[in-house]
């Protein structure tokens, strides 16, 4: 047994492990606004643990090779999972754009069609130096040297629009949460992981093009302390929201009950324009550390989306009240006028208010 099937079984053991303990916790939790997290989360584990296991099953071994596309497929597929789960851990709406998704996997999906040819017609070529690849070159018609250096530049493409996007995605969250007086707990500790992960995904990619075993057995180390850094992060976030809701279950009610009552309150609190998180919680009877906690980590929204979140509810139950007007409901929600109202509901139901409620009301057009 050579010394990386041993370093790569070490990581993948590893990873299991913190695996297994990740869906544990998954499946003692409640069903919530949480889940979707932590799916993410179980993704991002799924995806490293499938590229782990690669290793095992590929004929050429990555890491005594150039420009593995095998390897560099799994690997891409790990870079997705990044931004999925670093999307959602900061509240960010991307993974519900279709068309980002189908960029980030047809594009590089077209760029490995030739490969997949040259497989399909037994004429592929591994690279295991550079000296093999000066040679593809040197060829009569070296088209596979070329679309192979083209599969790599449009995955470097990729990985560099993954990471602004992750990065401006964490830095517009962490904003969000200074402007709005929310609880940054917990949020240095989100950008240390995202910043290990990135690093990781890094050397992983340039390993693709180095092919030297002590270099990969030291990226698995980097793996292994990757893995239980995020792991450890995971549990203490879990952690600290159970706690919290225990906290507020053993007052009476939940925080969320505690909202849903409030947000039941006639006239409806939130019909004022100039609520802060203070005030809101005050309230409630909840202190503002535990409502800002909820919202961004509970509801997965940012303090001015959970109220556009919580008004647009509004209007919906108030537009199946035939004994008000629209003008009504636009104020009764907190919204300056009809045309304010109108423009919002519109952006998140995709029509406007009148023809919901002709709809909703079954009342025939004029």
């Amino acid at each position: 047994m050579n010394i990386t099937l041993i370093s790569t079984s070490v990581t993948l053991t590893v990873t299991l492990i913190c695996f297994a303990i990740i869906i544990k916790t998954y499946w003692n939790a409640s069903v919530g606004p949480l889940t979707i997290k932590r799916r993410a989360i179980i993704a991002a584990y799924s995806a490293l643990s499938i590229y782990l296991c690669s290793y095992f099953v590929r004929d050429c071994n990555d890491e005594t090779e150039i420009f593995c596309v095998t390897s560099m497929l799994m690997l891409y597929i790990l870079w997705e999972s990044y931004l999925f789960a670093c999307n959602i851990f900061s509240n960010g709406s991307l993974y519900r754009n279709r068309y980002v998704w189908l960029f980030y996997n047809l594009f590089p999906l077209a760029l490995a069609i030739p490969h997949l040819l040259f497989v399909f017609t037994g004429e592929d070529y591994h690279f295991r130096n550079y000296t093999e690849l000066i040679d593809a070159f040197l060829h009569p018609a070296p088209i596979q040297a070329y679309t192979r250096i083209l599969f790599v530049a449009g995955l470097l493409i990729c990985k560099v629009f993954i990471l602004i996007e992750v990065t401006n995605q964490q830095l517009k969250y962490r904003q969000q949460i200074i402007e709005e007086d929310g609880d940054l707990r917990g949020c240095r500790n989100r950008s240390r992981s995202y910043l290990a992960w990135a690093i990781i995904l890094l050397l992983a990619s340039f390993g693709q093009i180095i092919p030297s075993l002590s270099y990969h057995i030291g990226l698995k180390l980097g793996i292994i302390f990757a893995v239980i850094y995020t792991t450890r992060f995971y549990l203490q976030f879990h952690k600290r929201l159970m706690i919290l809701e225990e906290q507020e279950n053993h007052k009476g009610e939940s925080i969320k009950e505690k909202v849903s009552t409030w947000l039941k309150q006639d006239p409806f609190p939130l019909s004022e324009t100039d609520l802060t998180m203070e005030k809101i919680a005050e309230s409630i009877g909840v202190d503002a550390s535990s409502l800002s906690y909820y919202i961004y980590e509970f509801e997965g929204s940012t303090f001015l989306s959970w109220q556009s979140e919580c008004r647009m509810n509004r209007c919906k139950e108030l537009l199946e009240d035939k004994d008000m007007n629209i003008s009504e409901i636009a104020y009764e929600c907190g919204y300056s006028d009809l045309a304010a109202m109108s423009k919002a509901f519109k952006k998140k139901f995709g029509l406007p208010p009148t023809l919901y409620r002709r709809r909703k009301l079954a009342i025939p057009d004029a």
